[in-house]
């Protein structure tokens, strides 16, 4: 049974309606690609496969699903807007030309919609021949204004349903988790046990990954982003897993240091200050803090242990239909943090070519300390 209900689409698409009236335009076209299909989905429950995909959501009138040549009967499966225009700009890269095609063109769009200016949100993924044919449509190029800005309050803060998504990813991920613990031995590949992860989310509810999951180890350890390789584990070296599942389209992340064997001192000194810095970010993220005064108390603590060079980024970003996705905590951050907010606590550290990753999901709550959305293995795990 889905957690998400058909009140919680036409919600989120009255308030962008009301987004799209209150700054005065006509309409706001919300971009997504296969890799960051969130915005999309947030507004459909369609998440492109191959092509990409746009919701056209007007000041007044029927919001459509906007979709490629090859996706009709999908993308009638599941979305949740009636609605569905199939043009040949969301074809798939390499570009097929579909020969015989009688789609529409943006023209057809923007007289049926009488548009006059339009809000790009996914302004930074929109593809330049996308847009150049858009504002040919529109034109001209200064009908179009970016609109990122005014989708974004809509879901910085979470209904109970969204959070309830988010909890359910947590426990898949820790199944996930839970697996590498169970099965991890010297020898094994990063992406064998990649694989172990994978399977074990799946068969606990998940739908999919929520990003490319990884593991990294010994001398790959210091990479904040990455992917698994053939590389195979070793005793006395840090393994760093980052693994997300996704529950109808939200995803939660656990991140974790290994080490089989013998851990010397160094690291275990390393990895107890990531720990404690991010059991920190929890207590120091409440209702009411300035962002960046948070982010300023974790740094802080991180210098005073002497790892102040080890820092990259954080402590911490939003999740919801991404793993990662607007707004990040960071010392330069002016915004307050209000309850419902969802965030992943997010310590990578690294320095002398090893690092590690403490992340878990978290809530901000009206009153407190953040809530945990999984504290699954918590501790330093030294097998």
């Amino acid at each position: 049974m889905s957690i998400l209900t058909s009140y919680e689409f036409s919600r989120r698409m009255a308030a962008a309606q009301a987004a799209v009236r209150k700054n005065n335009l006509d309409a706001i076209l919300v971009f997504s690609t296969e890799s960051e299909p969130a915005a999309v989905r947030y507004f459909s429950d369609y998440w492109p496969s191959f092509e990409t995909a746009a919701v056209l959501i007007p000041a007044d009138g029927t919001p459509a699903l906007i979709i490629g040549p090859e996706s009709l009967t999908y993308a009638a499966s599941r979305s949740k807007l009636p609605k569905i225009i199939q043009l040949m700009d969301f074809r798939e890269s390499s570009q097929p030309d579909y020969p015989g095609s009688t789609l529409p063109k943006w023209e057809d769009i923007v007289s049926e919609y009488k548009l006059k200016k339009i809000g790009i949100c996914g302004w930074y993924l929109f593809p330049y021949m996308m847009m150049t044919d858009l504002a040919k449509a529109m034109g001209g190029i200064e009908n179009i204004v970016p609109a990122d800005d005014m989708i974004r309050p809509i879901f910085m803060k979470k209904s109970a349903g969204e959070i309830a998504c988010l909890k359910a990813s947590a426990r898949a991920s820790e199944a996930g988790f839970k697996a590498i613990l169970e099965n991890i031995k010297p020898g094994m590949t990063e992406a064998e046990l990649c694989g172990i992860a994978t399977a074990a989310m799946t068969a606990a509810g998940a739908e999919c990954t929520g990003y490319p999951i990884w593991c990294c180890s010994g001398p790959n350890s210091n990479q904040a982003i990455s992917r698994p390789t053939l590389r195979k584990v070793q005793c006395g070296e840090i393994i760093h897993f980052s693994i997300g599942a996704k529950i109808e389209g939200y995803s939660s992340s656990i991140g974790r240091p290994v080490v089989l064997g013998q851990c010397p001192d160094d690291i275990l000194k390393f990895l107890q200050v990531g720990l404690d810095a991010a059991n920190m970010t929890f207590d120091v993220m409440r209702s009411g803090v300035k962002s960046g005064d948070a982010a300023r108390q974790v740094h802080d603590f991180i210098r005073a242990k002497g790892y102040g060079d080890a820092i990259l980024y954080g402590p911490a970003h939003g999740c919801g239909q991404m793993e990662c996705e607007y707004p990040f905590l960071e010392t330069s951050s002016e915004y307050m943090l209000e309850a419902d907010m969802t965030f992943m606590q997010d310590m990578f550290l690294h320095r002398n070519g090893m690092g590690f990753r403490w992340e878990d999901g978290l809530l901000v709550k009206a009153e407190g300390p953040a809530e945990m959305l999984s504290s699954y293995g918590r501790q330093i795990n030294i097998l």
